[in-house]
Order: C-alpha cells, then sequence, then structure tokens
C-alpha cells in the first residue's frame, strides 16, 4: 500500500557560496531558514543545547553543524565568511576571538546583532591591525517574522567585503513593491550599526506618539479599545500608513480566554535594550537636536517606576479632552515626521563626523520594506532626500515641508488639549517644540549668549558686527 505521507519538496539549487552561521536563538534560526529557502549552503553552531535542537529540527537535512566556532570557519572554502547572531557585547568578542586563528585577511566576520556602534569601530580597528579578516557591521530589522520572510539589512565596513557576501544577504532582504531588495552597504566603518540604532531610536518615538495617542483616546475621549482599534485601521488607510499603525490596531483587538481586552492586562511598564539609549547619547554626542526619540526613551524610564507612580496618583483622575480625532491623527503623523526628520539629521552628522559616506536616500530606501518602521512615509522621505542638498534637513524639502505644516495645527491642538485635561504627550510636545524652533528666523539664545557673558565673559556674537564680544554688565 502506497505511504500517504506528505513528501518534502526537493532542496533549492545551492546558487551562492556558502555561509558560516553562529547563534541558532529566534532571529538567527530565522534567517538560517531564510537562506536555506534560497539556496545558501549553510555551515552552522549554536553553543546552547536546547537552541542547537530546535534548530536541528528545523534546518534542512544539507546543513552543516560545526561543534564550534573555530571549526565553522574551517569547514567554510576561502574567502571564508561567517555570520554572529550572539547577544550584543562580550560574547561577540568572544566568538571573535575564537574564530580568529582560523581566519585570514581576505576573510569575513558580519556582525548582525543590535551592537553599540563604538563597540564596532574597535573591533574593526583591532582586526585590521592585526591583519585579520574584515568586519561587516548588519544592522538586521524587521523581528523574528522579518529574519523569516525578508528583513531590511543595513551594511557599514569595506566595500569588497560586502560585494563578496552580498548576493546571499540580498537574495533573503525584504522587496519593495518596485522588487528592489532592502539591502545595501549604507557606507563605511560602523555605518550599518548606526544606522540601525538610529532606526530603532525612530522606532521608540513612534511606538510612544501612538501609545499617547491611545491615552488620549482611552483616558481622555472615554473610547473602548474596538473603537480605538477602528481608528488605528483607519488611520492606516492613509498618510499615516505603516507596520507599526497596523499593528496597534491588532494589539487593541486581542482577547483573553474571558474575553478581557489583552491590553488592559498588561503592566503599563516598558524597558529598553539599550539602542534607544545609544541614539540618545549619540544625539548628544555629535550635537543633534533630537528631542522626540530622546523623550520616548525618558517615557519608558517614567514607566518604569511603576510602584512610584502608583503611590504619587493624584485625584481625580485627568479631564475630559475637548479634541477631535482628526487632530489627533495629525498630531501622530506630525510626530512621526518630526522623529524622522531629526533621525536623518543624525545620521548626517555622525557620518560626517566619522567619514562613513553614508546617503540619505539609500537609507530611506532600505526602510521601506522589512524594518519596523516600514511606512507609505519612507517613500515620500526617499524623495526629500533626493532633493535637499548632502547633510541639510529634510524639512527643506519643500513637499515635505508642506506635509508637515499641513498637520502641524492638529499637533498644536493636541498638546494643548491633552496639557490642559492632564494627559502627558512628552513625544508630542517634544516633536511640537522642535518644529517650532527649528522653524523660526530668530529665537531666545541671545539672552542666553547674554547670560554666560554675565556670569563667565564667555562672549558672543552680534548682528552688527564680526568676531566676540563682551557686554558692559555693569550697573551704574
Amino acid at each position: 500500500m502506497p505511504s500517504t505521507a506528505a513528501t518534502a519538496p526537493p532542496p533549492p539549487p545551492q546558487s551562492h557560496t556558502p555561509l558560516g552561521l553562529i547563534g541558532l536563538g529566534v532571529m538567527g534560526r530565522n534567517l538560517a531558514l531564510n537562506l536555506g529557502d534560497h539556496g545558501v549552503p549553510l555551515v552552522v553552531w549554536e553553543r546552547d543545547p536546547d537552541l542547537a535542537a530546535i534548530a536541528r529540527a528545523a534546518l534542512p537535512v544539507t546543513t552543516v553543524w560545526a561543534d564550534s566556532a573555530a571549526a565553522v570557519a574551517r569547514a567554510l572554502p576561502s574567502p571564508k565568511a561567517v555570520l554572529l547572531m550572539v547577544q550584543a557585547g562580550p560574547a561577540v568578542d568572544a566568538v571573535i576571538a575564537a574564530l580568529r586563528p582560523a581566519l585570514g585577511p581576505d576573510d569575513i566576520i558580519i556582525d548582525g546583532g543590535n551592537a553599540d556602534t563604538r563597540d564596532t569601530e574597535r573591533r574593526q580597528r583591532a582586526l585590521t591591525a592585526e591583519g585579520g579578516p574584515k568586519l561587516i557591521g548588519l544592522g538586521v530589522s524587521g523581528g523574528a517574522d522579518g529574519a523569516r520572510r525578508g528583513p531590511a539589512l543595513m551594511a557599514g565596513g569595506d566595500a569588497a567585503a560586502w560585494e563578496h557576501v552580498r548576493p546571499a544577504l540580498a537574495a533573503i532582504a525584504a522587496r519593495t513593491g518596485d522588487g528592489a531588495a532592502c539591502c545595501a552597504l549604507l557606507g563605511d566603518g560602523a555605518a550599518g550599526h548606526f544606522v540601525k540604532t538610529v532606526h530603532n531610536g525612530i522606532e521608540y518615538a513612534v511606538m510612544q506618539a501612538l501609545a499617547e495617542a491611545y491615552d488620549a483616546m482611552r483616558g481622555g475621549l472615554g473610547l473602548d479599545v474596538d473603537a480605538i482599534a477602528e481608528v488605528f485601521a483607519h488611520w492606516n488607510t492613509g498618510k499615516s500608513k505603516g507596520f507599526l499603525v497596523e499593528i496597534a490596531a491588532e494589539v487593541m483587538l486581542a482577547r483573553e480566554p474571558d474575553g478581557t481586552p489583552l491590553i488592559d492586562r498588561i503592566v503599563d511598564r516598558a524597558g529598553q535594550k539599550g539602542t534607544g539609549r545609544w541614539a540618545s547619547l549619540a544625539a548628544l554626542e555629535h550635537g543633534v537636536a533630537a528631542p522626540t526619540i530622546v523623550e520616548a526613551v525618558f517615557a519608558r524610564a517614567v514607566s518604569s517606576r511603576s510602584e512610584e507612580r502608583r503611590a504619587l496618583n493624584r485625584e481625580p483622575p485627568p479631564g475630559r479632552l475637548d479634541l477631535h480625532l482628526d487632530a489627533l491623527a495629525d498630531a501622530v503623523h506630525a510626530a512621526t515626521i518630526a522623529a524622522f526628520v531629526q533621525g536623518f539629521d543624525m545620521i548626517a552628522a555622525a557620518g560626517a563626523a566619522q567619514g562613513w559616506h553614508v546617503r540619505a536616500p539609500e537609507v530611506a530606501r532600505v526602510w521601506r520594506a522589512g524594518c519596523i518602521l516600514r511606512a507609505t512615509l519612507l517613500d515620500r522621505l526617499a524623495v526629500a532626500a533626493e532633493a535637499v542638498p548632502a547633510g541639510a534637513s529634510l524639512l527643506q524639502a519643500t513637499e515635505l515641508r508642506a506635509e508637515l505644516d499641513t498637520a502641524l495645527p492638529g499637533l498644536r491642538r493636541t498638546v494643548a488639549a491633552a496639557s490642559l485635561a492632564g494627559i502627558p504627550v512628552p513625544v508630542h510636545g517634544s516633536a511640537l517644540a522642535w518644529i517650532e524652533g527649528m522653524t523660526r528666523a530668530r529665537g531666545p539664545a541671545n539672552l542666553l549668549q547674554g547670560l554666560r557673558d554675565r556670569f563667565g565673559a564667555h562672549g558672543f556674537e552680534r548682528t552688527d558686527a564680526p568676531g566676540t564680544h563682551h557686554g558692559d554688565w555693569r550697573r551704574e
């Protein structure tokens, strides 16, 4: 009697050179499956036996298993390329040290974790100094599902090394509607990891903007979760269409077995894994005004102090919010634009300081699909980035500025109404202050300079004469 068991499909043709992969947690395992789907032969190793067992059951039988990091490298043809999907920090240094004796100057290590840019730069310098392999810092965005079906990949490092690994990585990357792979070498050195850090900083800001909108609708307008889900779903059909808006509606609709909205049983406390903090520190280091991104990180810090917040809780609760939903939609959209522009300002400043030669239009194109920030806005940001001089604020692009100006009244109304109702909107408030400050020819910093000269003789510039001047602050 013939068997009725399903027959596994034949493996895809191996059209790529073999790739090593170390680290088979959720992200690494899903990338391995994606690579296998696209005909990339793999040599893999996972230190944790439980994770290794899960991966063995999932990966194709053609996968070659090694028993150490060095064994992965030894099993590869030259030039060897090894992708690391291990936890950022000391674990990366340990794996690189284990690989180092088996790799030469023509070989390549790809760090696919969320690494601190400074760590990536340090590792690249050290490997170069000792004549070791090239290190590519690879930002990977899209979460577990993106890793499996098509992530956005942001690379930084040596161009020749990138060309060797690009075919395999481009094959697994997300595709835009026009078929372009969301995968590119974005610059020299640690540019890829820095762009991923900024991506995550913007992600913090957009999520916080959506959380503040949820708070305004739930506590200020009295909408239930089903109604809020409908609002988010409606926003996802217009100018704010994007992955985060889409899944905000899904989160609102999730239910417990007893019918309770899952959102009501989630603790209102959010942590952060490091990239938001790194983005905030980078903004300060490079002198870039990115308050919307920084406030999103601070908002998480406030949320983490839940016991103190309960102890300090005041009555009565916030008042009724006097606000139309259209204004709130515009507020979220304006805050999102502000976060993106601030992020691109950071990339431009860091790229100039480090000599990375990052092209803003390429960054916007890589983010158009696969990544957590994917949204229709990125098409317009790519156009804006092409329209302005390199390093200039995207606000100088006429069409993007017009889009922001259209949404600005709604942002003003939202911040004013929320403040009067006692509802905190730190991301929206910081976005408004940043926009207002960036779009006025003269601000109050002349008083700051006068004060600094008065107490510390720091000097100031004059509007009517060049050079540094001091005031005569003596009182008769």
